[in-house]
């Protein structure tokens, strides 16, 4: 099961939050403990106060003031005020000279005063009530007490006021903490942050063509920069691999190439030998046989029954003298004197020759060459036999006619030569075949499979190579690669 998880916003306001609570409850306890003690001993100053006044307005001796006096009108005036709540004086004895609205009687405090107490203000249980206590004094001696209580209630009233006052500030304040952070926190940090998982998404996809640049505090900086030198890091150790891969690959390729060649050239001498072996074993009585069969023609010319089948016999043999000699060419060329040859007048010797026999009749040949083409170091009747094979073989390859064209240009130290027909094409499971010996396309009796097999043998001899590239249904093109000769 998934963990549930909340985004880097609510974890921040949640622990701002729980900051500014736990602030505002230590800052409201301080504040109204303070508030509440300070108007409280303000309370009790103004109780001393107005005792102090009507100690000093009692009649001496200590006694009840009497109606219509001074006493008798502050004390009325006393008894008017919002805060009255009971006045108390009792004697040095501790009995009760004058009680208004007080009908408790003295106190442990009144009789604090009488043994030589202090003043003071304490509040009732309940916290409804300020009593005040203050001793009266006769040449310096105490000869009475007297209590004042006084109502808290408006008191009590302004310390509720500035606890909902304070309340109020504490919710707008949490509620601007809310927005503000929230908008703070986005821009500054979770904008930011989500700009960063996004590209490393992207990297995480392979995508290593961009960095990121985010705005914020210091630190955000600082992990963007990392971010983007990591990006850089990566992008380079990618190059370099691929650097490396594509090494492999040419060094791999390379391999198999030269292992393809040992092998093809390992198996075509072994044709070779065994096509000396078959054209010397085989010629000797095929020369008998074309001999009888000219013999038996000039004696049998009166029967036509007869002269048709000495004439397929003689058609047959020779067909067979022709394989026996290209058998012949290929396992035992010969003797090469190389010169430098221009390949470009020789291909165009060779297609006029070829155009005069009628072989390219049904063909448009067309030749392109680069301009100043470098000689090569070559035979130039084995590179005629060559690019003949290579032309007769294109021409088959459009027995119904088609484009003929030869290209040459230079690449880098090689010069080639390119053959490209728009004919059948072969698929690509002959390409690897189509230099072997015996190995062809045309039906039975249309190609003995030698002539590309001698052109590659000629190849090598010469010091260059052939190579192939065809699509069915859209053409080959063979090109011959030689090394460009020294001026």
């Amino acid at each position: 099961m998934r963990a549930i998880r909340f985004s880097l916003t609510f974890y921040i306001l949640s622990a701002l939050s729980a900051l500014l609570v736990l602030t505002w409850i230590l800052l409201s306890l301080i504040s109204f403990k303070t508030a509440e003690n300070e108007l409280f001993a303000q309370k009790g100053e103004d109780g001393r106060l107005l005792l102090s006044s009507v100690a000093e307005l009692l009649p001496r001796p200590l006694a009840a003031p009497e109606a219509g006096t001074a006493a008798a009108r502050y004390l009325a005036l006393l008894s008017r005020e919002k805060s009255f709540a009971g006045l108390l004086v009792v004697d040095g004895a501790g009995r009760d000279l004058y009680a208004l609205s007080d009908r408790e009687g003295a106190d442990a405090g009144v009789l604090n005063l009488l043994k030589g107490g202090r003043p003071s203000f304490q509040l009732s249980q309940d916290g409804r009530f300020g009593r005040c206590y203050a001793a009266i004094m006769e040449q310096g001696k105490v000869v009475g007490a007297a209590r004042l209580t006084l109502s808290l209630a408006a008191e009590q009233e302004r310390l509720k006021g500035s606890r909902h006052l304070f309340l109020a500030y504490f919710v707008l304040d949490f509620l601007l903490l809310l927005v503000l952070g929230s908008w703070l926190l986005s821009h500054t940090v979770v904008l930011p942050i989500r700009r960063l998982v996004t590209a490393t998404r992207r990297i995480a996809a392979g995508d290593l063509g961009g960095t990121v640049h985010v705005p914020g505090s210091t630190e955000v900086a600082e992990l963007s920069d990392a971010f983007n030198a990591m990006v850089l890091a990566l992008r380079h150790k990618r190059e370099e691999v691929e650097e490396k891969v594509a090494s492999l690959n040419r060094a791999n390729l390379q391999i198999i190439e030269a292992r393809s060649e040992a092998i093809r050239s390992e198996k075509m001498a072994s044709v070779g030998l065994l096509a000396a072996g078959m054209a010397h074993e085989i010629g000797t009585p095929l020369s008998a046989v074309m001999g009888y069969t000219g013999i038996l023609s000039d004696e049998l010319a009166e029967d036509a029954e007869k002269s048709d089948y000495l004439r397929r016999i003689a058609v047959e043999s020779r067909r067979i003298d022709r394989i026996v000699r290209g058998l012949l060419d290929y396992a035992r060329p010969k003797e090469a004197a190389h010169q430098q040859v221009e390949l470009l007048p020789l291909m165009e010797k060779i297609l006029e020759l070829l155009a005069s026999q009628g072989v390219l009749k049904l063909l448009s040949v067309t030749v392109e060459a680069e301009p100043g083409l470098p000689r090569v170091q070559a035979d130039p009747h084995q590179l005629e036999q060559l690019f003949i094979n290579l032309i007769m073989n294109a021409r088959d390859a459009m027995p119904g006619g088609g484009e003929l064209r030869v290209e040459g240009r230079r690449e880098g130290a090689e010069v080639v030569m390119e053959v490209i027909d728009n004919g059948e094409g072969m698929p690509p499971e002959h390409l690897s075949l189509v230099f072997d010996p015996f190995f062809t396309t045309k039906e039975p009796g249309k190609g003995t499979g030698l002539g590309l097999a001698i052109a590659a043998r000629i190849a090598d001899s010469c010091g260059g190579r052939i190579t192939v590239r065809s699509e069915l249904g859209k053409g080959s093109r063979f090109g011959l690669r030689m090394p460009a000769a020294s001026s």
